[in-house]
């Protein structure tokens, strides 16, 4: 099981006064450090919580070209791409270039984009679902016009359409975020199933799951970490321990080990509950991480 990291790249994902992409930075070069396979970005320019305030983000491309430069081994992807705010020529040529920067460890994450009031601030409409797909479709076929320059493709999201797609195009698919493991199971069959219709061996495409995790040594950790995602919003000072663990991996590394490993995917990207905190990057790299791999 490969294993990477959601960095932060948000403003709410730092503590206030801390600069996103510095701890972006650092968060990559202590995961490549710790032996862990990627870091990914998404790309979203902001987020607007439900108090109505937008958390800025970095642009992941932008970003990813800067991680490729300060690293030597990791695999760095967008998790995902919104392919109707890109024109596919621009995103093949955008790959093109982070692949020639990093050869082999870059993933193109692709989706069909969704999120509204992004496409609005940008001068745009969010077309219908069905312009959209098609937008992604033509993204997929100039990234495979690449050929040998081209990055992994994966493809994101669990819409019919798209996962057929996936099974005739992408090297990857991907859920996020934080699907019930059962519910993904089935998610995995219907990935079969589109495989089988386009004839190719489900087996040679990827499956990748996007997981909130937290992780402390002890109950203590736990709480307090709660009380440190308490503080960085307004919206987030009502958030328990007991709601989140119905939503997302929350335990010891023993517990959370064992409920990443009942996905049963290829891979897992980790978003940890905060993005930001180096001691919990390194409890899940020494703890979990390790009993989610081969000995």
């Amino acid at each position: 099981m490969k294993l990477g990291i959601a960095l932060p790249q948000y403003e709410i994902d730092v503590a206030p006064g801390a600069g996103a992409w510095q701890l972006a930075l650092d968060m990559t070069r202590r995961a490549e450090a710790l032996g862990l396979d990627g870091v990914w970005l998404s790309d979203h320019p902001f987020a607007i919580g439900p108090d109505g305030l937008a958390s800025g983000a970095f642009e992941p491309i932008t970003g990813a070209a800067a991680l490729a430069r300060s690293t030597e081994k990791l695999r760095i992807g967008t998790l995902v791409l919104s392919s109707a705010m890109r024109a596919p020529g621009l995103v093949a040529h955008s790959f093109r270039s982070l692949s020639a920067i990093a050869p082999g460890r870059i993933v193109a994450g692709l989706g069909a984009g969704w999120y509204e009031p992004e496409h609005r601030a940008f001068g745009t409409t969010l077309p219908p679902y069905t312009e959209r797909l098609a937008s992604l479709g033509r993204t997929v076929e100039a990234l495979a016009a690449l050929g040998p320059e081209r990055p992994e493709v994966l493809l994101g999201g669990t819409g019919t359409d798209l996962m057929e797609l996936a099974a005739r195009a992408a090297d990857t698919w991907n859920v996020a975020w934080d699907v019930p493991p059962g519910a993904y199971s089935e998610l995995t069959r219907k990935l079969d199933a589109a495989c089988e219709r386009a004839g190719r061996d489900p087996r040679s495409i990827s499956r990748t799951v996007g997981l909130t995790v937290l992780v402390a040594a002890d109950e203590h950790g736990l709480d307090a970490a709660v009380d440190r995602l308490r503080e960085r919003a307004a919206f987030l000072s009502a958030v328990d321990r007991g709601s989140l663990a119905e939503r997302i991996v929350l335990g010891t590394p023993e517990r959370c080990a064992e409920r990443i490993a009942a996905f049963a995917a290829d891979e897992v990207v980790v978003a940890l509950l905060l993005r930001d905190d180096p001691e919990m990057l390194d409890l899940f790299a020494t703890e979990v991480a390790p009993k989610l791999r081969p000995s």
